[in-house]
């Protein structure tokens, strides 16, 4: 009984960006697999944040009806949450990936400390798969949610920024999973997703500035193409 509520929620959202005609069927907001086929699509398509248009990337979405869902992003709009949340920062650079050699960067090993710090299983990466929960399907249509830690609920997204002036600054984004949902057309014709901010927290020198969004900041990804 504890889903119901923001399974609506969640549905209503959704319900208003797919077509009309489009039947959901709601009879159980946990569906139970089913002899449906997986689904393994990949879609090149455009991030925006809030109203300001970000860069474009790839975006694989891989569903299995046993439970098994995920999507994984290449890139995250860093640039563009730079200009919506800290425009005053003068950006020569930004990092979000671990060292690529035995003899990390300053940058790569902030990078590394960051992502230790909030928890390796709570944070998003590029590339890396998040799962899943499907929460409503229709004959044209799947509609689904990012599922929440199961020990803390909340998800992060961190990445690293150089100053103009060479200085570093750690960048963590709070990411609400049961308000981050997606919709994939069954054929692949197209894929968008939507990552809920609800707080960004600034680190320099080892010292940390926490704000609550309010509202909140969305991360709009839609798709372009299918690509595979």
């Amino acid at each position: 009984m504890k889903r119901i509520l923001p399974f609506f929620i969640v549905l209503a959202t959704l319900m208003s960006c797919s077509i009309s005609e489009d039947k959901l069927d709601i009879g159980n907001p946990q569906l139970e697999p089913s002899n449906q086929p997986a689904l393994d699509y990949t879609f090149k398509g455009v991030w925006t944040v809030d109203d300001i248009k970000g860069n474009e990337t790839y975006a694989r979405t891989v569903i299995d009806f046993k439970g098994s869902n995920y999507v994984a992003c290449e890139t995250f709009p860093f640039a563009a949450i730079m200009e919506q949340l800290l425009p005053e920062v003068k950006v020569a650079k930004i990092s979000d990936s671990a060292p690529s050699s035995s003899t990390p960067t300053p940058e790569e090993e902030l990078w590394i400390q960051t992502l230790m710090d909030h928890g390796s299983d709570r944070c998003l990466e590029a590339n890396l798969g998040v799962p899943y929960r499907c929460i409503g399907l229709s004959e044209q249509s799947i509609y689904l949610e990012m599922m929440p830690n199961v020990t803390y609920g909340t998800l992060y997204l961190p990445f690293i920024v150089t100053k103009d002036d060479g200085k570093l600054m750690a960048v963590v984004l709070t990411v609400a999973p049961t308000q981050s949902t997606a919709l994939l057309d069954r054929t692949g014709a197209s894929f968008s997703s939507r990552l809920t901010v609800t707080q960004i927290e600034t680190i320099i020198n080892g010292q940390s500035e926490t704000r609550t969004l309010n509202p909140t900041m969305q991360l709009n990804f839609t798709s372009i193409e299918r690509v595979k």
